[in-house]
């Protein structure tokens, strides 16, 4: 491949040791492609809140508190793709789509995205994503939790709902994959991914410990996640399957079927015990 020629003419002048860091750096943003587009002040209704990480990072999110929603309505955390932030979901109508939903919802920026600082990793997003579940899990204490992920986020939202199962109450896994690995194999050596890519990103594996209900939706045309691999993700949750035959990877979202679908797995969701508690904020 010509990708590994590129690697051998550079290990004659910079060595293995620095052809593995490049590498590496290349891979990493490939990964995390942070949108270099600036957050602006959310639209009304919603509004910005920030929690601090342990390594003292500070993560950004945008809250739609919707105090009309009626009672035991789910509220839903939203994790965004790879090469995504919040001006990039404004832009793009996903904000009206999730109002429509009737929910109060919570939308966050990883490390290193829009307003959130330090670096993106495995470890980080899990970690900013079980701060904003705790944080929900004070707010709206009377209110089932549910995380919504798609790509990179469907891949956060599966492990943060296996280490988090007392703060959930369901998951959706839109354009899922096994692994990082499996995925990037699907599109370079496996070796290569294996040497370059240290997160794993274990869906399948975190899925053992979903207990909550689960729906995985998956276009049948994605050229960048595989449908089978979000096949395989949904058997490991047991969970609900949609395929959308019409839709690849990046047009998944624009669907009104996936919506549709999404707000029934809320509803059903809302039928089922909230939370005990008050809100405490």
């Amino acid at each position: 491949m010509r990708i590994e020629a590129k690697l051998g003419r550079l290990s004659i002048f910079l060595g293995p040791a620095a052809c593995l860091i490049l590498l590496s750096c290349s891979v990493r943003h490939i990964v995390y492609p942070a949108p270099a587009v600036s957050v602006a002040d959310p639209p009304r209704p919603l509004r910005s809140v920030e929690w601090s990480l342990a390594d003292g990072s500070r993560i950004s999110a945008w809250v739609h508190d919707d105090p009309g929603a009626p009672p035991g309505r789910p509220v839903v955390l939203f994790l965004h793709g790879n090469g995504e932030n919040l001006e990039t979901m404004r832009r793009a109508g996903l904000f009206e789509e999730l109002l429509a939903l009737d929910v109060p919802f919570v939308a966050l920026d990883y490390p290193g995205y829009g307003r959130s600082s330090g670096a993106p990793s495995e470890s980080s997003l899990l970690e900013a994503g079980s701060v904003a579940l705790e944080w929900m899990h004070q707010r709206f204490a009377d209110r089932p939790r549910v995380v919504v992920g798609w790509s990179l986020g469907a891949a956060v939202a599966v492990g943060l709902v296996a280490a988090n199962p007392d703060r959930c109450d369901g998951l959706v896994a839109m354009s899922a994959w096994t692994s990082l690995a499996d995925v990037g194999a699907s599109h370079f050596p496996r070796w290569l991914v294996e040497i370059a890519v240290a997160d794993r990103y274990e869906s399948t594996v975190a899925a053992e410990r979903v207990t909550c209900p689960g729906l995985v939706i998956h276009g049948s045309r994605d050229q960048i996640i595989p449908v089978d691999q979000g096949r395989e993700v949904g058997r490991a949750l047991g969970a609900e399957w949609l395929e959308v035959p019409s839709a690849g990877h990046n047009d998944l979202l624009s669907q009104d079927i996936v919506w549709r679908r999404l707000a029934d797995f809320l509803a059903s969701i809302q039928d089922s015990t909230p939370p005990e508690g008050s809100s405490g904020l």
